[in-house]
C-alpha cells in the first residue's frame, strides 16, 4: 500500500449543496463585495464634506467674517491697548465712553488715543511693534488735531482686510477729574442706583451704619472704588453731629489710631479716606497729624473735604507723604438738578484751569439724575473721569495747592 502524499488535499465528502443556481460557498464573496462599496461610499461622502468645510474656511492669515471676525479684532484691540498704556503707564489715555463696545463694531471708526508730549512717540511705537508681533500692519499718517496739534491716524490690516483703527492725538496735559459721593452707609437702595451708572465714581463710606459694610462690599464688587467716610468734629456749637467713630480735637494719639483702625474695618476694601464734617478737627494741626500717621501706615490717601477755609488737613497729609488732594467743588449745597449740573460744568471748568479737580456729592435723588445726564460730557470734553486713588497720585495734581485764607500761606 503507498502512502498518500499529505500535501494532496483530501476532498471534503459533504457535497456542496445549491441554492438558486449558486453554490452556497460564493455567499461570503458577495457580502465581502458589498461591504467594500458601502466603504467607498461612505468614505467619498466624507471627503466631500471635507471638501466643503475647507471650501468655507479662510486660507492661513486671511481674516474671517461675521461675529468670529469680530472676537479676532477684539482680540487684537485689547492687546494692542494694553501694549499702549504699558508703554505710556499713568501718561496716555485710551478713550472708550463707559458701555460701549471695545472696539467699536467698524473697524473704519477709530480708537482714540491721547497722550502729552513726553509720551507720545513711545505709546505710538508700541502700537506699531504689537501690531508686528500680532502679524498685522500698521499703516500711519500724520495730520493734525481740531487744536492744531499734532495726531496720527494709524490704520492696521491683516493682509488686505482692515482690522482696525486708531487716532493718536498729543495733548499738552491729560485732564482728569474725580466725584466722590459721600454719606453712603444709611440707603442701600440709593448706593445700588450709583452702582447702575457705568462710570468710576468713588463710594465715600460711612462707618456703623447698617449698610455700611454691605454698601462697601458691593461697590467694591462691582469694580467701583470704596473710601472711608471718616467722621470728624465739627464746629462748636454746630447743629451737626458728626456720628460714631469721630475723631475730636484733644484726642491723645493712640486713641485717635484705634478709633481710624475700628472704623477702617468698619469699611472694608477702603483705599482711602476723607472727613465727614470736621471744621473744628481739619483746623488742629496736631490731631491732623495724628490722623495721617494711622492713615500713612495702612498706606492709605487722603481727600481734604474742605469744610473750613481753616482747614490744614492737606498740607499735613502732604507733609506726612500721605497721597493727597482736595475738593474743588461740591455739587448738591441746593438739592435740585439744574444746581447740580451747574455745579458739574463749573468741575469742568476747574479742571480745565487746573487740569485736575476733585468734586464731593451725595446720594440725592436729584444728584443721581444729574449724573445721569452729565456723566457722558466728560468723555465728551476729553476730560478722563478717574477713581479719587489715580487722582491723588497723578503728576498733575502733585504740584497743586488749594486755596488760601486771605493772608494764609
Amino acid at each position: 500500500m503507498v502512502a498518500p502524499d499529505k500535501r494532496q488535499r483530501t476532498p471534503d465528502p459533504t457535497p456542496v449543496r445549491k441554492r438558486g443556481g449558486r453554490s452556497i460557498s460564493s455567499v461570503p464573496a458577495v457580502t465581502a463585495s458589498f461591504a467594500f462599496v458601502l466603504l467607498t461610499l461612505l468614505v467619498l461622502g466624507a471627503c466631500k464634506r471635507s471638501s466643503k468645510h475647507a471650501a468655507n474656511r479662510p486660507a492661513r492669515g486671511e481674516p474671517r467674517s461675521g461675529a468670529a471676525a469680530y472676537a479676532d479684532r477684539r482680540e487684537a484691540a485689547i492687546r494692542l491697548k494694553d501694549a499702549i498704556e504699558r508703554a505710556g503707564g499713568s501718561e496716555v489715555w485710551v478713550k472708550g465712553a463707559p458701555g460701549e463696545a471695545f472696539p467699536p463694531p467698524r473697524a473704519d471708526i477709530p480708537i482714540e488715543v491721547l497722550a502729552p508730549p513726553r509720551t507720545f512717540q513711545p505709546v505710538l511705537s508700541a502700537l506699531k511693534t504689537d501690531s508686528s508681533a500680532q502679524g498685522l500692519e500698521a499703516r500711519a499718517e500724520s495730520t493734525h488735531g481740531p487744536d492744531g496739534s499734532p495726531a496720527v491716524e494709524v490704520r492696521v490690516f491683516k493682509g488686505s482686510a482692515p482690522v482696525g483703527a486708531w487716532r493718536f492725538r498729543e495733548v499738552r496735559q491729560l485732564l482728569r477729574a474725580a466725584i466722590v459721593i459721600d454719606d453712603l452707609g444709611q440707603n442701600l437702595e440709593a448706593a445700588r442706583q450709583l452702582l447702575e451708572l457705568p462710570y468710576p465714581l468713588t463710594f465715600s463710606v460711612l462707618p456703623r451704619l447698617p449698610h455700611s459694610r454691605e454698601t462697601a462690599e458691593e461697590a467694591h464688587g462691582a469694580g467701583r472704588e470704596v473710601m472711608l467716610h471718616l467722621p470728624m468734629e465739627p464746629e462748636t456749637g454746630s447743629r451737626a453731629v458728626a456720628g460714631d467713630g469721630a475723631i475730636k480735637v484733644g484726642m491723645p494719639n493712640d486713641q485717635v489710631i484705634r478709633i481710624v483702625d475700628a472704623d477702617v474695618a468698619a469699611v472694608p476694601y477702603a483705599r482711602g479716606a476723607n472727613n465727614h464734617m470736621g471744621s473744628r478737627a481739619t483746623a488742629d494741626r496736631a490731631l491732623m497729624t495724628a490722623v495721617m500717621k494711622a492713615l500713612a501706615e495702612r498706606r492709605m490717601y487722603f481727600v481734604d473735604s474742605r469744610t473750613s477755609v481753616n482747614t490744614v488737613a492737606f498740607d499735613v497729609a502732604r507733609s506726612a507723604g500721605v497721597p493727597t488732594f482736595y475738593r474743588s467743588v461740591f455739587l448738591d449745597d441746593t438739592k435740585t438738578p439744574g444746581y447740580t449740573l451747574g455745579q458739574l460744568r463749573q468741575l469742568c471748568r476747574a479742571v480745565r484751569q487746573q487740569g485736575a479737580a476733585l468734586a464731593i456729592g451725595h446720594p440725592y435723588p436729584t444728584t443721581l439724575a444729574a449724573l445721569r445726564q452729565f456723566l457722558p460730557e466728560f468723555e465728551r470734553a476729553d476730560i478722563q473721569l478717574v477713581p479719587a486713588s489715580e487722582l491723588v497720585r497723578s503728576l498733575e495734581v502733585a504740584r497743586l495747592s488749594p486755596p488760601r485764607p486771605h493772608g494764609g500761606q
